[in-house]
C-alpha cells in the first residue's frame, strides 16, 4: 500500500460495502463493522510499511518499505522529510476515504429519484384546503408569503391511558371529521429517524400514531406513515429497530420514506433562504398532512415539536446544507409551505436532557392537539419550561404571521399536577451549549467540503455511538465539556453579503499568517526536530486564529496583527542581540518569529474573550474595580524579580532594560483604562499560553535560553507584558481591543437571539 495508491482503494471499499451491503441485506452496524476493518488493516498494514518495520512485499519493488509508501522513486521525499503530525494526518483519513465511496454510491442512487419538475404553493392541495383566503399569485408566478388559518384553538388533556388523550384532545377540537373528509389520502408525519430505538420519548408512540389512524379511517380517509432519512439514521432501519415496522404489518397500515418517494423542485419563493429545494411528490399532493411528534428537547434548536417535526420531510439525507442556510428559518420556510391541518405532540413519554439523541425519558401523560402548529408548539414549550418567543422558530412564525405562539397556558388547567413535578420544570438543554452546537454547525458547513464530513461524522458519533453500552453516555457529557472550554457563540452574527466577505478577508488573513509561519518553519530547519506535540500545539493554535478571525472586525483583526509583528520584532531582536535566548534555525528575528508571535496574539485574544464569558460572573473582583492595574503590577514585579534570580538581568543591555520599561509604561496605561476582569484574563490567559508554547518549543530545541534550562520563567511572564504592550499600541491609535463586545463583527441583533 502507499499513501497515493491507498486512497483510491479504499474509495472504491466504500463503494463496495454500500453495495454488498444492499446485496446482503447488511445492517448499518454491519456495514461500520466492515469498514471499520477495512481502514484497521490498510492503516496497520501501511504504519507497518511506513515505519520499514516490515520489507516491501510486492514485486518490481526493490527499495526500503518506507520508500514505497512515499514513491520515494517518483517523488523525492524520503520518510525523514515528513513530519510525524503529517504521516499521522493521511492515516486518519483512511476512515474518510471510505466513507466518501460509500456516500458517493449513496447520492447517485438518491439522485436517480430526483425530477427536474418545479412546483410552488398554489400545487400544495393540504395549503387550499386549509386557508380561508387563497394567496395571491406574485409576479414571479409563485404565491406571495401569506397564511390564514381558521381560529386557532388547541387542547391539552392529561391521562394515563394515551389513546383515550388523543381522542379527547382531538374531539375537543371538533372532532377529526373537520381535518379528514372521505377519501382524504392523509400524510402523518411521525417522527421516526429523529431519535434512538432503544431510548423511549425520543420517536413518536405507536400507541398514540395507532389511535390516530383508527380516527382517521373512521372519518374515510387514508392513512400513511411517513418520515424521511436523516443525517444519523435511515428511515427503514430505524423503523425496523423501534418496532414500527412488526406495528405497521399487523395494522395494516402503510409506511413510507419520504426519501425514497418522488423527488421534485419546489420554489419556496425569492425571499426565502431556501429557493428551489427538493421536496417530496407525497407531501404536494397530500389532502391532508398531520404532524405528530414527539415532545422532547432538543439541543440545536432548544425544542423538537410539530413545526420541527416538519423539516423532517425534506427527502434529502444531506441534510447539513440547511444548518449553513440557517436551520430556524428553515423550520419556518418547510412549515410556511407544507403547513399542517393537525398537530398532535405525543408526550404521553416525552424526552428531556440533551436530546434529541441523549434524551432522557419522561413518562409525562400529555397529548396536545391544536389547528394551529405555531400554537401547539407554543403550548408544549411553556409546559416544558420554556418561553415560546425565546424558541427562534416560533418566534419568526409568530412574526410572519404563520400561527399565534403567544397563547397563554396555566399549568393549574392540567387536571393533576405532575408527580415528579415536571409540569414547567423539563431538564432542558443549557442555552449556552445550544447556542455553542448551532454556532459551531453553521460556521463549519461555510467550510468547503464540510457537509460530507459533518454527515460522516454524526453518522457514527452522534447515533451510533449513542446506542452502544457506556459510550451512550459520552455524547452529553462531550457536548457539555466543549461548551465550557470554547463557550463562544456566533450564533446571532447572521450574515449578509458584506458580513461573508469580511469573514472570507480575516480568514485569509489568518491563513496567510499559518502559511508565513509553516514556511518559516520549513525554511528554518525545525521540521527536522519533528516534535509531534509541538506541532499539533501549532495546528490547535492556527484553528483558534481561525475561529477569532471569523468573528472580529476586519479593522481589529488587522491592526491585531501589524501592532503583533512591530513589537515581536523590536523585542526579539533585542533579547536575541543581548543574548537571552537564541534559536536555532536562524541567528535573528525570522518569519517563523514574526508569524507565531502574530497567531498567539490572537489566540491569547479569543480565550481572553472565552475568560471574560464566565470571570465576571463570580465575582471575584466585584469589589475591587477601582484596582484594575493590580494584575498589571503582579505581573510586571514577578517578571522583575525573576529576571534578577535567574540571573538574565546581570547578561542583558540597556537596550533590553529600557525596551521593557518602555513596555511597562504602555501597558500600565492600558491596564489603568480597562476592567481588572479583562486584565486578569489577559494576565492568566498570557502566562498559560505562552509558558506552555514556550516549554514545548525548547524541548523540541525549536530555541533555547541563555542558561541552557527547559523554560526561563521570566520570557513565561512577559507574555502577558507583550499582549499589555501589543493591546496599549492598538489603543493609541484609537482602535480598544478591550471592548470585546464592540470587536465582534456584527452586535447581537434585536429578535435573533434565542435561548
Amino acid at each position: 500500500m502507499s499513501f497515493l495508491i491507498d486512497p483510491p482503494l479504499l474509495f472504491l471499499s466504500g463503494l463496495a460495502i454500500y453495495f454488498l451491503g444492499r446485496r446482503l441485506d447488511w445492517s448499518r452496524h454491519a456495514k461500520i463493522v466492515v469498514g471499520i476493518a477495512i481502514a484497521l488493516m490498510f492503516i496497520i498494514f501501511s504504519a507497518l510499511l511506513c515505519t520499514d518495520l516490515i520489507r516491501c512485499p510486492f514485486p518490481f519493488f526493490s527499495g526500503r518499505a518506507s520508500e514505497f509508501m512515499l514513491h520515494t522513486n517518483l517523488t523525492g521525499i524520503r520518510n525523514s522529510d515528513i513530519p510525524a503530525i503529517i504521516e499521522a494526518f493521511l492515516f486518519l483519513l483512511y476512515p474518510v476515504w471510505i466513507f466518501a465511496g460509500y456516500a458517493s454510491a449513496l447520492l447517485i442512487e438518491k439522485k436517480r429519484r430526483f425530477s427536474k419538475e418545479t412546483y410552488t404553493y398554489s400545487s400544495v392541495k393540504s395549503k387550499n384546503r386549509i386557508r380561508t383566503k387563497i394567496d395571491e399569485p406574485s409576479a414571479d408566478g409563485s404565491a406571495e408569503r401569506k397564511h390564514e388559518i381558521a381560529r386557532s384553538i388547541y387542547a391539552v388533556i392529561r391521562g394515563n391511558d394515551p389513546k383515550k388523550c388523543v381522542q379527547d384532545a382531538i374531539n375537543a377540537l371538533g372532532g377529526i371529521g373537520k381535518f379528514v373528509k372521505n377519501g382524504d389520502k392523509v400524510l402523518v408525519k411521525v417522527n421516526i429517524c429523529g431519535g434512538v430505538p432503544e431510548i423511549k420519548g425520543s420517536y413518536t408512540s405507536t400507541i398514540v400514531a395507532g389511535e390516530l389512524v383508527d380516527l382517521i379511517r373512521s372519518a374515510g380517509g387514508e392513512p400513511i406513515l411517513a418520515d424521511a432519512d436523516m443525517i444519523w439514521t435511515k428511515f427503514w432501519q430505524a423503523a425496523k429497530d423501534s418496532g414500527w415496522v412488526d406495528w405497521a404489518k399487523e395494522k395494516g397500515v402503510r409506511l413510507m420514506n419520504l426519501s425514497e418517494t418522488k423527488i421534485v423542485n419546489f420554489d419556496f419563493g425569492k425571499d426565502s433562504v431556501l429557493g428551489i429545494e427538493k421536496v417530496s411528490m407525497e407531501c404536494i399532493n397530500a389532502d391532508v398532512i398531520i404532524s405528530v411528534p414527539t415532545m422532547k428537547t432538543h439541543l440545536l434548536t432548544g425544542v423538537t415539536l410539530g413545526m420541527k417535526n416538519m423539516y423532517g420531510t425534506f427527502p434529502d439525507v444531506d441534510k447539513a446544507k440547511y444548518h449553513r442556510k440557517g436551520i430556524e428559518q428553515t423550520i419556518y420556510e418547510v412549515n410556511h409551505a407544507f403547513t399542517p391541518s393537525l398537530v398532535v405532540i405525543d408526550g404521553s413519554i416525552g424526552g428531556e436532557a440533551v436530546g434529541p439523541l441523549s434524551t432522557r425519558p419522561l413518562s409525562f401523560e400529555t397529548i396536545i392537539a391544536s389547528n394551529d402548529v405555531v400554537m401547539a408548539d407554543s403550548i408544549a414549550c411553556q409546559i416544558m419550561g420554556y418561553d415560546p418567543m425565546n424558541v427562534v422558530h416560533l418566534k419568526i412564525a409568530q412574526e410572519s404571521g404563520l400561527g399565534n405562539a403567544r397563547a397563554k397556558f396555566d399549568l393549574d388547567r392540567l387536571p393533576y399536577s405532575h408527580p415528579g413535578g415536571k409540569d414547567g420544570n423539563w431538564d432542558r438543554p443549557d442555552p449556552s451549549v445550544k447556542d455553542f452546537y448551532e454556532w459551531g454547525i453553521e460556521l463549519l458547513m461555510k467550510l468547503p467540503g464540510w457537509e460530507t464530513l459533518f454527515n460522516i461524522g454524526a453518522d457514527f458519533f452522534l447515533y451510533d455511538l449513542s446506542r452502544m453500552p457506556v459510550f451512550c453516555y459520552l455524547t452529553p457529557a462531550l457536548l457539555k465539556l466543549m461548551n465550557d472550554i470554547v463557550y463562544l457563540n456566533l450564533k446571532d452574527l447572521k450574515d449578509t453579503e458584506q458580513d461573508i466577505a469580511r469573514r472570507k478577508t480575516n480568514i485569509a488573513i489568518v491563513l496567510l499568517v499559518a502559511l508565513a509561519s509553516g514556511s518559516g518553519y520549513y525554511s528554518d530547519g525545525y521540521i527536522r526536530h519533528s516534535s509531534l506535540l509541538f506541532e499539533l500545539s501549532y495546528l490547535a493554535a492556527i484553528a483558534v486564529a481561525l475561529v477569532a478571525a471569523a468573528r472580529m472586525k476586519t479593522k481589529n483583526l488587522a491592526a491585531l496583527v501589524l501592532s503583533s509583528a512591530l513589537v515581536s520584532v523590536v523585542v526579539e531582536h533585542t533579547n536575541v542581540s543581548a543574548g537571552l535566548l537564541a534559536y536555532s534555525g536562524s541567528p535573528d528575528v525570522s518569519l517563523f518569529v514574526v508569524s507565531g508571535w502574530i497567531l498567539m496574539m490572537v489566540v491569547i485574544l479569543q480565550l481572553s474573550d472565552l475568560s471574560m464569558k464566565w470571570l465576571p460572573g463570580l465575582g471575584i473582583f466585584k469589589n475591587m474595580q477601582g484596582w484594575s492595574i493590580l494584575p498589571f503590577v503582579i505581573t510586571f514585579i514577578v517578571f522583575a524579580l525573576f529576571f534578577y534570580w535567574e540571573g538574565y538581568l546581570a547578561i542583558c543591555g540597556r537596550e533590553v532594560l529600557e525596551m521593557y520599561g518602555v513596555m511597562a509604561v504602555i501597558g500600565l496605561v492600558y491596564s489603568w483604562r480597562h476592567s481588572i476582569e479583562w486584565n486578569a484574563s489577559i494576565m492568566v490567559v498570557g502566562l498559560v499560553v505562552g509558558g506552555y508554547m514556550e516549554l514545548i518549543g525548547s524541548m523540541a530545541g525549536l530555541w533555547h535560553y541563555h542558561f541552557m534550562e527547559p523554560l526561563a520563567i521570566f520570557i513565561a511572564l512577559s507574555w502577558p507584558i507583550n499582549t499589555w504592550t501589543i493591546h496599549g499600541l492598538i489603543y493609541l491609535l484609537g482602535i480598544d481591543l478591550g471592548k470585546y463586545k464592540e470587536r465582534y463583527l456584527l452586535p447581537k441583533r434585536a429578535g435573533l437571539n434565542g435561548s
